[in-house]
Parts: structure tokens; C-alpha cells; sequence
């Protein structure tokens, strides 16, 4: 009885391991059927193969979002995602085998200051190959590379390098843009762009600059510097007669600024973390791969002129802090979040009239003065509330839908004394400020946040405090509309009135939204 038992037992056990075994097989096969090229490859950190051998070289493989070799014997999986380039390694040539380096730049979770929290980071890691002889490292190194630049991966095109104009503006925030570029370039490097690196010497340069040079010599303009220097570029390409075309060469953000607003947009909706390093990583996969978004910008007229604004327009305690608090500079970004505070303790109240065109979203004019959500309830639901990556956000990927023509009886106007009236195109004012948590790149709007007189200074305090993660919206006091066009005109002979965060006169101002006129490098 024990032997059938036994026997049974077996029958069984073996029924089972068999079935295992079938699934996976089958889970292997679908893994082969996903990898699309593979080559004789050995991982420098395992035991050497023959080299005079090459069966003895294990095969490695890749998938479209994978390179998998083996390390130790084991399967090992470098996603590309992280690969920025390859390149052969000439200190290893001097032997038979032929050897080539990956570089990756991985997001590791480290211990924030003092322990608190974890803070992610992209790091540097390097990852040596050997192939039996040039010829097989020749297929390895084009098929990486047509991968990571999003080509098909038979494609026999000599890969072309993007090129760059760098413009490093050295007075940008606490005037460490050197150092910063010199902390980024090796990415850059690795990622094989090729640049002209322009360090400017005066305000007006990188503006005309753009308004003048050759753009078909060049993939890409980057900014190493603040906002300031990005509405100087955008003025410079709009200011030339092909700014149709002109206007659509993609820009990257190297964050050295005060504010830095744009690059802290970029930067939470594609992922990354907020450094220059990442974004160096991002301009650096961006531009490879063609992930370009489109960007509002806002034609400006005032006394006559015409400019475009990509960020903000800020007239009351936001502009006062803003200007005011230059005499601070040296304490980088935290210069604003003293100077409000003593502006709350001091609260200013500033007459004007503003006009507005609303934006017609389904059953929805404004957030309530008292500042209820009710009115954006459906809104919310059928309107993405944040922007997202370019592919998941339905609202950017309408950048190009016909918006209908404006009528004069269209516009709303309202006169009263304000606190502050913050016109925002971006989620971010700087890097630690949410003005607007509902903007979005290319939406076709501009969010308005308007305060009046009567608001509490603890009311408004909290708004400052709570805009840091963008709640600040429900706040009693805090009003907030989504239009496509407004009109201010401040009725003080006095006050500050800033574009982009910079200062402009304090005259009557227009600005009316252009969806999607700009690229910006962006997931």
C-alpha cells in the first residue's frame, strides 16, 4: 500500500512539476518572442569566456525597452530607459577581444537631509561589454543605439548627433551656472550631443542672439540659467521673420535660477526629479528621441509693443515680492518666502480694472469668492485637474483644436481693490510654488488667481503656505478663473507690474493665449 501510495504520490508531484515546467517554457518563449536582437556578449563583471572560443560566449539579448545579459550566471535586465549612449572602449583594445561601454543613468532613492523622507536622485553607472571581435560589437553598438534614439532597430543610418546652442547665462540666481554646467556636461558627453556653449555677458544677448543665427545648423537651444533667460529666447525666435518655423525649435532647461518655474513643470510631469542633473537626462533623451510639447505663450501688448510671455504675469504682493526681494538674492529661493511674509505683515491694496475672457468650460466660470469649488465640480471630472505626460493628458494632445473666434460681449470685467491678480500658463511659479495645481502646457488658457481687499492676513499666509503643494485654491478669499485672454489696468500712479518675473512697465497690459505656439523637451 505504501509502494502505490508512493507511487501515486510521484505521479502526481511529476503531473505537477510537469505542468510548471510547460508554463515555463511558455513564459520563456514569450520573453524570446520579445527580444528582437541578440548577439554573442559577455558582461565584464562575470567569469571571462574563451576568447579564441566564441560558442563559450553567452548570448545577450534586447528587447524594446531592455538590454539582458548575464551576470554570474544569472539573467540581469538594463532598462534602456536609463541608457543615454554607447561607445567603444578604446584602455581595453589592446587584447583580441573587442569591448564597448554603456552609460545609464539610474534614479536611486537616497535619505533625504537630517533622515527625513527618501530623495531621488539619477546616478552614473557604467556598464563594460566584450564581444568576441569588432564586427559583433559593431552590431551590438548600433542596435543600442538606434534603440535609445527611438529608430527601428535594423536601421542602417549612420546615427547622427543631435546639435545644441547652450546659452549659460554666470548672474543667474546665486551666479552658479559654471559649476552647475560643469556638474551636467559629462551627461551631455556621454549622450554624444555636440554643442556650442554661448556664455552671455549682458541682458539682451541670448534675445539677440536667436533673432539672428542660422537655426537649421542646430536641433536644440538650452538654457543654462532662469526664467528670465528663457523669455529672452522665446522673444528672440518670435522677433525673427520665420518665427512660424522658428518658433517651434525645441528648448531645454538647465535649472540655475531663482524661480526656475518652467523647469519645475518640466521636470514633475515627465518624472523626474528636481535637479540639474535630471535635467540634463531629461534634454538629453528628450532630444534624442524627438519628446517635444507643445507650449502656450501669451501675446502681450502694452504701450504699444509686443511680446510673448511663456510663465506669468503678477501685479499686487506677487510682483512686489517678486521685485522687492532682490535685495535677498543672495539667499536663493528662499528670498521670496520672507519677503511675503513681511509683505503680509504689511498688506498693500492696489485699485484696477480687469477684463477677462473666460475660457467656456463646461459649467464653469470662476471659483466662487468664497472659495468653493462648487461652478469647477464637472469641470474637474471631464478636464484633466493636473497636466500629464504628453501621451496621457487628453487636454495637451487637443493643442491643435480650433478654438472658436471671441465676441466683444464675451468679456467679463470686474473693478474693485486687490490684494493681487497672478495670471499663470504653468503649474509652477518657482520651484516651490503650485500657483496653478489645474494648468496645463498647451490647454489654450491662462489660470487667474485674484485676492481683493477685505481677505485675512492669516487666509492669505496660509495661501502662501499651501501653495507649495497647490491647495491652495479652496481657501476662503482665494479666487480662481480659467480664460483665453485678459486685460489689466492698474489705477494707483504707483506699483510694480512683472512679466515672467520681470519687471515691466506699470501701464495697462494685454496678453491674449496662442495654444501650443512653442516646443519644449518634455516626456
Amino acid at each position: 500500500m505504501h509502494h502505490l501510495y508512493d507511487v501515486l504520490t510521484n505521479n502526481i508531484a511529476e503531473k505537477k512539476q510537469k505542468k510548471m515546467q510547460e508554463k515555463i517554457t511558455e513564459r520563456m518563449q514569450e520573453k524570446i518572442q520579445e527580444r528582437i536582437f541578440s548577439d554573442c556578449l559577455w558582461f565584464i563583471d562575470s567569469p571571462k569566456p574563451l576568447a579564441e572560443n566564441t560558442p563559450d560566449y553567452p548570448l545577450g539579448y534586447l528587447t524594446e525597452n531592455y538590454l539582458i545579459f548575464f551576470q554570474n550566471s544569472q539573467e540581469s535586465y538594463l532598462s534602456l530607459d536609463d541608457v543615454v549612449g554607447v561607445s567603444i572602449c578604446d584602455r581595453l583594445e589592446n587584447i583580441e577581444e573587442a569591448f564597448f561601454q554603456v552609460k545609464a543613468y539610474h534614479l536611486v532613492e537616497l535619505s533625504a537631509v537630517l533622515g527625513l523622507g527618501k530623495k531621488r536622485q539619477r546616478r552614473l553607472k557604467t556598464y563594460e561589454f566584450a564581444c568576441p571581435n569588432t564586427e559583433v560589437r559593431s552590431r551590438w553598438i548600433v542596435a543600442i543605439q538606434n534603440l535609445i534614439r527611438g529608430l527601428p532597430i535594423d536601421n542602417q543610418n549612420p546615427a547622427v548627433n543631435q546639435r545644441l546652442q547652450i546659452f549659460l547665462n554666470p548672474t543667474s540666481g546665486k551666479k552658479q551656472s559654471r559649476i552647475i554646467f560643469q556638474q551636467i556636461s559629462p551627461l551631455l558627453d556621454n549622450s554624444h550631443l555636440e554643442y556650442t556653449l554661448t556664455e552671455t555677458t549682458r541682458t539682451g544677448q541670448i534675445q539677440d542672439t536667436l533673432s539672428e543665427i542660422n537655426l537649421s545648423e542646430i536641433d536644440g537651444i538650452i538654457i543654462v540659467g532662469g526664467d528670465g533667460s528663457i523669455h529672452e529666447a522665446i522673444n528672440g525666435l518670435m522677433n525673427r521673420s520665420d518665427w512660424q518655423t522658428a518658433i517651434l525649435k525645441p528648448i531645454g532647461i538647465i535649472p540655475t535660477g531663482t524661480g526656475n518655474g518652467l523647469a519645475k513643470t518640466l521636470l514633475e510631469i515627465s518624472g523626474e526629479p528636481d535637479d540639474p542633473l535630471s535635467a540634463a537626462f531629461l534634454i538629453a533623451k528628450g532630444i534624442t528621441q524627438g519628446k517635444y510639447r507643445p507650449l502656450d505663450l501669451a501675446k502681450t501688448q502694452q504701450s504699444g509693443q509686443i511680446f510673448y510671455s511663456f510663465l506669468s504675469l503678477g501685479w499686487g504682493i506677487i510682483s512686489d515680492v517678486d521685485i522687492e526681494s532682490e535685495k535677498l538674492r543672495f539667499l536663493g529661493s528662499l528670498r521670496t518666502d520672507i519677503y511675503a511674509l513681511m509683505r503680509i505683515a504689511t498688506l498693500r491694496h492696489y485699485p484696477g480694472k480687469f477684463a477677462y475672457l473666460p475660457a467656456y468650460l463646461p459649467e464653469t466660470e470662476a471659483i466662487t469668492r468664497s472659495g468653493s469649488l462648487t461652478g469647477v465640480a464637472s469641470l474637474m471630472g471631464e478636464y484633466q485637474s493636473e497636466c500629464q505626460t504628453f501621451k496621457k493628458c487628453p487636454n495637451c494632445l487637443a493643442a491643435d483644436k480650433q478654438i472658436p473666434p471671441t465676441k466683444q460681449q464675451d468679456w467679463q470685467v470686474m473693478q474693485d481693490d486687490f490684494v493681487l491678480i497672478w495670471a499663470m500658463n504653468i503649474s509652477h511659479a518657482t520651484q516651490n510654488i503650485k500657483a496653478a495645481p489645474h494648468a496645463h502646457l498647451s490647454d489654450g488658457m491662462m489660470d487667474i488667481i485674484i485676492v481683493r481687499r477685505g481677505i485675512s492676513k492669516l487666509n492669505l499666509l496660509l495661501a502662501f503656505l499651501k501653495a507649495a503643494q497647490g491647495k491652495h485654491l479652496s481657501l476662503p478669499g482665494i479666487e480662481f478663473y480659467k480664460v483665453r485672454g485678459f486685460r489689466l489696468e492698474p489705477l494707483t500712479p504707483q506699483g510694480i507690474l512683472t512679466v515672467d518675473g520681470e519687471q515691466v512697465e506699470y501701464l495697462p497690459i494685454e496678453m491674449e493665449v496662442k495654444r501650443g505656439l512653442a516646443r519644449v523637451i518634455c516626456a
